[in-house]
C-alpha cells in the first residue's frame, strides 16, 4: 500500500511536469476552499451565540426573544420593569451577576424548599407576600400549621378540591385554616426562638440581672395562739388568732445583682433581696348584752375574763370589738465570690461560692380593744369609753458568712435550667419596742432585745431563656427558711396588785419565705 501512496505521488509528478502546470497551483484551490469553509463555520456560530445570548435563556423562562421588546415589559404581573435590552434579574442567565436582590414572583424560595426554613426568621412571612397570587412559588409550604398528605395536601397544594386560583393553588388554600395571617403569627412567633450562636459550650455569665420577686410568709406555729374568745371561760368560743393576720398572701419586691470579673473563672456578686411589706389584719364583733352597750369579747391577757376575777380586766374584757394587724418587712443584701467550671461535653456546668450575708426581717403586731360602760349617778347617766391598745415592733438583723452551690444543664444552646442552694451561720441580733396605752392605765414603752445564733438556708429552682447576645429572661422558684426568727407576739405580763401590764419575753419561730421570681438579665 506504501508502495502505490509513493508511486502516485511520482505519477502526480510526473503529470503535472508533462502538462507543464505548476505544481503548486491544485494546493492553492484547496486552501482558499478550506478558508472559505472555516469563514462560513465561525459566522454561523457567531450568529448562533449572539441569538442565545438575546433570547437563549430569556425564552426559557417564557419571555420574549427579542432584548428590546422587554423594554417595560411587566414580568407575570410581579410590579417590576425590565430596562430595554437586559434580561429579566433573577433568571439563571443572570444568577452569576451581582447587583439588585430583585427577582421575579415566586422564583427564589430562599432555602425554604431545601428544608432551610429558619435562616430569617421573618421570611416565611414575607414569602407569604410573594406565594399570595395563584399557583404562586417557593416558600408556601414553610410554617404550614396542617403538614401535607392526604386532603389537607392536595388542599395546600392545589387540584381539583382547591376552591381558589382554578385549582391552581394560593395561600387561602396552602395555609388552611389561618392562610396569610397565620403564616406571619408563625414567622413572628419565630423570632422567639432562643439566641444559639454562643454554643451549648457558653459558660454561665452576666453583668447585671433584675426581677420581680413575689414572696409570701409563713410563721411555724403561729396559728395556735387565740387571742380573743367570744364568752369567758373555758367555755367560751376563739374568734380571733394570729393566723387571720392574713400575711400568708404574696406580696411583691426585688431582686438585683452585678457580677464583676475575678480571674479566670470567677466572678464577683453583689445582690439585693427584698422591698416585700405584709400588713393585713382581721377583727371581731361582740353580741351586744342588754343596755350597758357591754359586749361579750374577753381577752387572752386576762385569761378570757379569769384573772384578776371574773369578768377581767375592764380595759380589755366585755368588749365589743377586738382587732389585730399584723406587718412585717423584709431585706437581705450579699457578697460573694464564685468560682465556675465546666463539664465534659458541655452539658452541664456548676459554680461554688463563699461570701458574707445580711438579713433584716421586721415584725409588728397591733393589737387594739374597745368597748362601753353606761353608770347611773342619780339622775345622770355617764356613758364610759373602754379601750386598750399594745403595738410591738420587732427587728431582726442577721450576719455572717454563708457558701453554696449551684449545678446547671444546658437543655439546648440557650435554654439552661439550674437548682442553686446556700447557707449561712449567722448572728441574730434582736431589738423590741412596745407601746401600751388603755383607759385605765398611762402610756407605757418598754425596749428590750437578745442575741442569739442561728441558720438561714435557702434553695431555689431556676431557668433562663436567651432572647439575643445581650439580653437572657429569667425565672425561678425560691425558699428562704431561718430556724429562730423573733417576732412581734402579744406575751405581756400582768401584774395584778398594780393592774398594769408589761411586756414578756420574746417569742422565737421558725420562718419561711416562698414564692417565685421572674425577671432578665444583661450583659454588654
Amino acid at each position: 500500500m506504501i508502495r502505490n501512496m509513493v508511486n502516485r505521488l511520482t505519477n502526480m509528478n510526473s503529470e503535472a511536469g508533462v502538462s507543464r502546470l505548476p505544481a503548486a497551483k491544485p494546493l492553492s484551490r484547496l486552501r482558499r476552499a478550506g478558508s472559505a469553509l472555516v469563514g462560513t463555520s465561525l459566522a454561523v456560530a457567531a450568529a448562533i451565540f449572539a441569538t442565545g445570548l438575546l433570547s437563549g435563556e430569556v425564552s426559557a423562562q417564557g419571555y420574549p426573544s427579542a432584548g428590546v421588546s422587554l423594554a417595560n415589559y411587566d414580568l407575570a404581573a410581579s410590579g417590576f420593569v425590565t430596562p430595554a435590552g437586559v434580561p429579566p434579574i433573577g433568571t439563571p442567565g443572570m444568577m452569576g451577576m451581582s447587583g439588585s436582590p430583585v427577582m421575579p414572583v415566586g422564583y427564589n424560595a430562599y432555602g425554604c424548599d431545601s428544608g432551610n426554613c429558619d435562616a430569617l426568621p421573618m421570611q416565611a412571612c414575607m414569602d407569604r407576600m410573594v406565594c399570595g397570587t395563584c399557583g404562586g412559588g417557593g416558600g408556601c409550604s414553610c410554617n404550614s400549621f396542617l403538614g401535607g398528605g392526604g386532603v389537607l395536601g392536595k388542599l395546600r397544594n392545589g387540584g381539583s378540591a382547591c376552591l381558589f386560583c382554578r385549582g391552581a393553588g394560593c395561600t387561602a388554600c396552602k395555609e388552611l385554616p389561618f392562610g396569610y395571617a397565620g403564616s406571619c403569627l408563625a414567622s413572628a412567633v419565630s423570632l422567639l426562638r432562643p439566641y444559639e450562636e454562643a454554643g451549648i459550650c457558653n459558660q454561665r455569665w452576666y453583668d447585671v440581672s433584675l426581677e420581680a420577686l413575689f414572696l409570701d410568709r409563713q410563721i411555724k406555729s403561729a396559728g395556735s395562739s387565740v387571742i380573743t374568745q367570744r364568752g369567758s371561760g373555758p367555755s367560751g368560743t376563739p374568734v380571733l388568732s394570729l393566723s387571720d393576720d392574713g400575711l400568708d398572701e404574696l406580696e411583691a419586691g426585688v431582686r438585683a445583682s452585678v457580677a464583676f470579673i475575678w480571674g479566670v473563672g470567677g466572678n464577683v456578686e453583689l445582690t439585693y433581696m427584698g422591698g416585700n411589706e405584709w400588713k393585713e389584719g382581721a377583727s371581731a364583733q361582740a353580741d351586744v348584752i342588754g343596755t350597758n352597750l357591754e359586749g361579750n369579747l374577753y381577752s387572752f391577757l386576762s385569761d378570757f375574763g379569769t384573772i384578776p376575777g371574773a369578768g377581767g380586766f375592764d380595759d380589755t374584757d366585755r368588749s365589743t370589738t377586738q382587732s389585730i394587724e399584723a406587718r412585717s418587712r423584709f431585706h437581705s443584701a450579699e457578697f460573694n465570690y464564685r468560682r465556675r467550671t465546666m463539664f465534659p461535653y458541655c452539658r452541664f456546668q456548676s459554680s461554688w461560692l463563699v461570701g458574707l450575708r445580711f438579713m433584716r426581717y421586721d415584725d409588728g403586731l397591733r393589737y387594739a380593744t374597745q368597748g362601753q360602760t353606761q353608770t347611773t349617778i342619780g339622775p345622770t347617766t355617764i356613758t364610759q369609753n373602754r379601750f386598750f391598745n399594745a403595738d410591738a415592733d420587732t427587728e431582726n438583723r442577721l450576719f455572717g458568712p454563708q457558701a453554696g452551690f449551684d449545678f446547671w444543664w444546658n437543655v439546648v444552646p440557650g435554654i439552661s435550667v439550674g437548682l442553686g442552694a446556700k447557707g449561712a451561720w449567722v448572728q441574730n441580733d434582736v431589738d423590741r419596742a412596745v407601746q401600751i396605752s388603755a383607759n385605765s392605765l398611762a402610756t407605757q414603752n418598754a425596749f428590750d432585745g437578745d442575741q442569739r445564733g442561728t441558720i438561714l438556708a435557702d434553695l431555689e429552682l431556676k431557668g433562663i431563656y436567651r432572647l439575643s447576645h445581650s439580653l437572657t429572661l429569667r425565672g425561678s422558684y425560691y425558699v428562704l427558711a431561718v430556724d429562730d426568727i423573733a417576732f412581734g407576739s402579744m406575751d405581756f405580763q400582768v401584774n395584778g396588785a398594780t393592774q398594769s401590764i408589761v411586756p414578756g419575753n420574746l417569742a422565737y419561730d421558725s420562718l419561711t419565705l416562698q414564692g417565685f421570681t421572674v425577671g432578665a438579665e444583661y450583659m454588654w
